[in-house]
């Protein structure tokens, strides 16, 4: 669910938006041959949209389709977070990242996707040996970021826009990156483990009383490797509410 529709009511107007997205080099032709509607309704000129700042009537607010693109961005975001190549060493994922993409307030903040403008940050997001894909992530982010719906050319009005520009973006990105070695690695079936930030919450409250401590002691047992998942889980649930982030649940659902 995009930011908006998850609120009700539109995201506060950009001070800017970025400009529509250029095909370069071989994108164009392959873009004209298989979208030559597209291509002719878009166009390929550095255009900025305005905002409607100057208008007295405001646009009405509803979903659209436009608001299904962001969530796209979401779930691309959350996959590229959790993909592991296959052969290459384990890199647990940062506990920024993790907090962003986890808990229900990071995912709904209307600056969510401005951690991925960070030329430093970006290299946290994915694993190091997918470094690589940072730049695409950040540039359809900051597409996202700029909201449509204060804009008043018929251009950006038009439901598929937003569409279209994350595709132009996405395949630029392949084009110039088809020979790169990272493209052709293999996706591990495993996801990345999160990196723990606290030590484990405790499975009960505090015991009371000598009696009961002393019942505790005598009848501890061995952790089972059920049991160890638990601490994980509850150290997760902890560390994000340590951190003012809730309880964690997945982005492309804010």
């Amino acid at each position: 669910m995009a930011r908006a529709i998850h609120q009700g009511s539109p995201l506060l107007k950009p001070p800017t938006f970025l400009p529509s997205p250029v095909l370069r080099g071989d994108s164009v032709l392959a873009y004209k041959q298989s979208y030559p509607d597209h291509f002719k309704l878009f166009g390929n000129e550095v255009k900025i949209p305005t905002n409607v700042a100057d208008m007295s009537i405001l646009p009405a607010f509803r979903h659209e389709l436009r608001h299904d693109a962001e969530s796209i961005v979401c779930v691309l975001l959350y996959w590229a977070v959790f993909a592991a190549p296959e052969g290459k060493e384990s890199v647990d994922i940062s506990t920024v990242v993790w907090s962003i993409i986890s808990s229900k307030e990071g995912s709904q903040h209307p600056q969510r996707f401005s951690t991925l403008e960070d030329h430093e940050a970006q290299k946290d997001f994915v694993h190091p040996e997918l470094h690589q894909l940072s730049p695409l992530l950040a540039s359809m982010a900051r597409l996202i970021r700029g909201y449509f719906h204060w804009v008043k050319e018929e251009q950006y009005k038009h439901p598929e826009y937003l569409h279209d520009a994350l595709q132009r973006i996405i395949l630029n990105f392949v084009l110039e990156n088809k020979d790169a070695p990272f493209i052709d690695l293999r996706k591990s079936p495993a996801y990345r483990g999160a990196k723990m930030i606290n030590t484990p919450a405790p499975l009960a409250a505090p015991v009371i009383g000598d009696r009961r401590s002393a019942s505790v002691r005598n009848n501890k047992r061995k952790a089972t490797k059920s049991s160890v998942n638990d601490l994980r889980r509850l150290s997760l649930i902890s560390s994000a509410r340590k951190f003012g982030h809730g309880s964690p649940e997945v982005c492309f659902v804010s």
